[in-house]
């Protein structure tokens, strides 16, 4: 009887945990900043010393893939002294710390001050240190910055998206995922699905297009090889030009005048799978921008899929409107 008691005590004691954690994030309060924008605090004097210079520069990443140089994400710098309670509730938030009496360390906390709110320190014991921890650790943070930029846009999605939409996705492809709202079927066929989404801004005082696309297929799964970069650049141009079209007879293909496709292997859904960044344009139409491809494997199915996106923005930034596509594509749950 004791140690059920014991046992339930604990059980009780977990839940109360929970249910206090799952309070207290409820009554924080929306992030603020902009989108892909990163808040970096720093003690007062560090901008104006070649420490602040060396820690500008090592958060200047570029996003791999787009027809010209843009941020993987933009930064405001902030001094310690100014760091108050209108910053504190940040989207993003980048802190050096320097403690005599702490070790060297680079902390991840998440909803701190708001709801959704990535906020990584790092702890130093003197200024002297911060460049060896930005060289070893700095890639790995921007990395998490963009992932949480990703998981607010599928949570965006959830909650605003088209689920009718969802449902027909997941009716003809077999995969759950969660589209942005306002997203069309352009092409469904057996094998190949293309999703599209057509907006127009102003700009100069015109409005200019902007395009953005997602398209979903699958083959049979063989063997590794058929993850090697050849085979999925391959499978991608032969579906592109089958079922891709544009004006005057154009279709899609990969673009490698500028860039080459750059491919990364990651974790995804517990499997190993690829993405893809790079460059496409229309064959026999002046027209491209950049995409980004995901391709993983379905053990349930024994089918490899792709799931890639586009964008379109000649006269526009394209780091937000693929970070975009990306977030619908890592939605993607493979069902049982």
């Amino acid at each position: 009887m004791r140690q059920s008691s014991l046992v339930l005590i604990s059980c009780l004691t977990i839940a109360s945990i929970s249910c206090g954690e799952a309070s207290r994030k409820d009554l924080l309060p929306r992030n603020t900043g902009s989108k892909g924008e990163v808040a970096v605090v720093a003690p007062d004097g560090v901008w104006k010393t070649s420490t602040g210079d060396t820690l500008s520069v090592s958060m200047d990443q570029l996003m791999y893939g787009l027809p010209q140089d843009e941020l993987l994400l933009k930064r405001i710098e902030i001094k310690e002294s100014g760091f108050n309670d209108f910053f504190k509730t940040h989207r993003n938030i980048l802190k050096v710390e320097v403690h005599t009496d702490q070790k060297t360390a680079v902390k991840v906390r998440r909803d701190v001050y708001s709801r959704q709110q990535l906020y990584i320190v790092i702890s130093i014991q003197t200024l002297e240190e911060l460049p060896s921890v930005l060289k070893s650790r700095i890639k790995d943070i921007m990395q998490l910055f963009h992932q949480a930029e990703i998981d607010r846009l599928i949570e965006r999605n959830k909650a605003f998206g088209s689920e009718s939409l969802n449902k027909t996705i997941l009716e003809k492809t077999g995969l759950n995922l969660t589209i942005q709202d306002k997203f069309q079927v352009a092409v469904d066929e057996t094998e190949f699905l293309w999703l599209r989404l057509d907006q127009s801004k102003p700009l100069g005082g015109y409005q200019h297009t902007i395009s953005q696309g997602f398209l979903i297929y699958k083959r049979p799964y063989r063997d590794t090889a058929d993850f090697s970069d050849s085979s999925l650049l391959a499978w991608k141009s032969e579906v592109n030009k089958k079922y891709v079209e544009g004006p005057q007879n154009s279709y899609m293909s990969v673009s490698d005048r500028f860039i080459l496709p750059k491919s990364k292997l990651i974790i995804f859904n517990d499997q190993t799978a690829k993405e893809i960044r790079g460059l496409w344009r229309m064959e026999g139409y002046f027209m491209g921008g950049p995409f980004y491809a995901l391709a993983f494997y379905n053990p349930n199915n024994g089918m490899q899929y792709m799931v890639e996106g586009y964008a379109y923005a000649p006269q526009f930034d394209k780091a937000p409107l693929i970070r975009e596509v990306e977030a619908i594509a890592k939605s993607v749950v493979v069902l049982d």
